[in-house]
């Protein structure tokens, strides 16, 4: 969807240049040289940055950056040849140049927006807007927190939300979470020790608001202990010898079903496990959980011959999503790296990339801020959204300042290069966020989204967009580049009225 941004950058084009010549072969000509240099740029940035996915630490990541790469590639060689071969053939339509060039509510708003950025006022006002957005984005990204939860991928009003919330209510939990106990000193599992230090962990767990229960071969001796001891309730509790312990052991392993016990202690009563059952599968939770085992791996379970760690699929959810996080942070800084130094290289000005990064840096802050005050957890689909937004946005950024660099030197009229390049290539911005945003958008009426795509990706292209066609040539008339200025004698901007 997004490389189609490139194809309606050079038919818009295309499309000015035949109204302005009358020769569909001289228009091709010249939209392909004059749109060929961004396209070929905006093409290796996205290629460059999908390429950057070799640094993750997953493998089917890797695999996926590669072959998007390369297939950036190929769209752009056909981007760049088929679609003016294919215009060169088909016959040239006045009917249709004149309707593409209609103006529309998009022109008149453009001329608009032209209006202010050419007033020192109007872009002093953008600038300072958007320093505010910048402050309040900064202050919500603070509030957001890194979570993931496969349940709330889907709208409560969804047949599983309403049964896992039933189930929820009427048992312990439908999400599990286990502790692993493994002795590193033969019998250590039958020490009284041991197990109060087990029957003290799972009290500590059990604390914890979204956990149900949990269940261990400790809680079987303690109710065997009370139920041998004429069951006074004071007896519910640990042995104070590891003889009784052994003893109760040996008598469940050999009553009843073997089988049954078997979930919570190895036969050979060297391995146990802690069953924790939980209401949520949210990985804050079982973050919370972790840092109580961790705690008591370095407190109560120090120098008591057993190894405690954790397993279920909700601790390799939490793993997971910490490395999807850290990695689409690093993926981020790369693509951001990559537009700002070969935009840089293009242009051969360090200023240029900077001022291409300054309104994608603005994008992705605002959707950082507004997930923060909303209560959207950055996640897993959330920090791939973050990256797509730098990746698109230098797309509208690139063509942007170089259709401005393109009139100002053509013009030699400020007003009128500014209006013009928003009335152009600000146009086609605008069709390809429209575009991209719609078709994200329709998942937001599904009954499942990932991570809230359907809001969060046409927030990120209104952001993308209005950063571009607003900040970008604020930014450079104010500071006047010398890659867009650079020995240029310019008109007073008197007249600003559109000439083609």
């Amino acid at each position: 969807m997004p490389l189609a941004g490139h194809s309606v950058q050079i038919l818009k084009r295309y499309y000015e240049e035949y109204e302005r010549l009358g020769d569909n072969k001289a228009a091709v000509i010249e939209s392909t040289t004059q749109v060929g240099t961004a396209m070929i740029t905006a093409g290796l940035i996205a290629s460059a940055s999908f390429a950057s996915l070799i640094t993750f630490q997953l493998k089917t990541f890797q695999a996926f950056g590669l072959f998007i790469a390369f297939g950036v590639l190929s769209a752009l060689f056909l981007e760049l040849t088929f679609i003016p071969a294919l215009r060169t053939v088909l016959k040239p339509s006045k009917k249709k140049a004149k309707k593409a060039l209609k103006p529309d509510l998009i022109d008149r708003f453009l001329s608009r927006l032209a209006t202010t950025i050419n007033d020192p006022s109007g872009r002093k006002k953008i600038l300072i807007g958007g320093v505010i957005f910048f402050i309040v984005s900064i202050f919500g990204a603070t509030l957001m927190k890194v979570s993931n939860s496969n349940r709330s991928q889907f709208f409560e009003s969804t047949q599983l939300r309403k049964d896992d919330k039933a189930l929820n209510e009427k048992f312990a939990g439908t999400s599990t979470f286990y502790i692993l106990l493994e002795e590193t000193k033969k019998g250590a599992l039958k020490e009284p020790e041991v197990a109060s230090a087990i029957n003290r962990l799972q009290r500590r767990l059990e604390e914890v608001q979204e956990v149900g229960k949990t269940e261990s071969y400790v809680d079987y001796v303690k109710q065997m202990n009370q139920t041998i001891k004429g069951g006074d309730p004071s007896f519910l509790k640990v042995p104070e010898s590891r003889e009784e312990i052994s003893q109760f052991l040996f008598l469940y392993s050999i009553s009843g079903n073997p089988a049954d016990f078997a979930r919570l202690m190895r036969p050979q009563q060297d391995e146990a496990i802690i069953w924790v059952f939980m209401r949520t599968d949210n990985t804050l939770l079982a973050e919370t959980l972790i840092g109580i085992v961790d705690e008591a791996k370095a407190t109560d379970f120090n120098q008591l011959g057993v190894e405690v760690g954790v397993a279920g699929s909700t601790p390799v959810v939490v793993a997971l999503n910490k490395e999807m996080v850290r990695g689409k942070a690093q993926n981020m800084l790369q693509i951001t790296a990559i537009t700002f130094l070969m935009t840089a290289f293009f242009r051969r000005s360090l200023l240029g990339g900077l001022f291409v990064i300054i309104p994608l840096g603005l994008s992705v802050l605002i959707n950082f801020g507004v997930m923060g005050f909303t209560g959207i957890h950055l996640g897993i689909g959330t920090a791939a959204i973050s990256a797509m937004a730098v990746g698109i946005g230098a797309d509208y950024e690139i063509y942007l300042i170089f259709r401005l660099r393109e009139e100002i030197r053509k013009r030699r009229n400020v007003a009128e290069a500014v209006r013009i390049t928003l009335l152009t290539s600000g146009k086609a911005i605008i069709f390809v966020a429209i575009a991209v945003s719609s078709g994200y958008g329709m998942l937001a009426f599904t009954g499942y989204y990932l991570h809230m795509e359907g809001i969060l990706v046409p927030l990120a292209m209104l952001t993308s967009c209005l950063g571009a066609l607003a900040i970008l040539p604020s930014l450079v008339l104010v500071f006047r580049p010398k890659f867009v200025f650079g020995g240029l004698e310019l008109d007073t901007p008197q007249n600003t009225s559109i000439d083609r």
